[in-house]
């Protein structure tokens, strides 16, 4: 296989794994809430709380279904996306995670063992866009 392929289909599986990863980690769901925290009561079962403004007030609001951290204003994520991403790589860099939770990255690496796991995506700066349309047009 051509290093040219290894490396779009690396890029092309980067990208699959991100947006699973970005899916799961960015929906309004309880347990990636920043403010949510898990409570067990004495009989062994677990209450999910809102934490947010909890020092203020002793009124505690029950947050441990979808539906109430869709309809939650005070619900902010755990990690960004910039945290999420170095996670990502920092886990690709491991062997044997990038073993046992990326069988189909390890491949490509093992087919191509210099593959660079740290390269960060560059933003387009303000001016790139402006002229990317212009170029469109003209």
């Amino acid at each position: 296989m051509d290093i040219k392929k290894i490396k779009n289909k690396y890029k092309q599986l980067k990208y699959q794994h991100l947006k699973k990863i970005y899916a799961k980690n960015l929906c309004r769901q309880p347990e990636n809430c920043k403010y949510n925290k898990e409570i067990r009561l004495p009989n062994r079962t677990k209450l999910n709380i809102c934490g947010f403004n909890f020092e203020d007030s002793y009124e505690v609001d029950l947050c441990y279904k979808v539906e109430h951290a869709k309809d939650c204003n005070a619900f902010c994520s755990n990690k960004s996306k910039e945290e999420l991403y170095i996670d990502f790589i920092d886990e690709l860099k491991d062997d044997q995670i990038r073993a046992t939770k990326f069988k189909d990255i390890n491949t490509l690496y093992w087919m191509y063992p210099d593959l660079k796991f740290d390269d960060f995506p560059e933003r387009r700066r303000w001016y790139q866009g402006i002229l990317w349309f212009f170029r469109r047009i003209f």
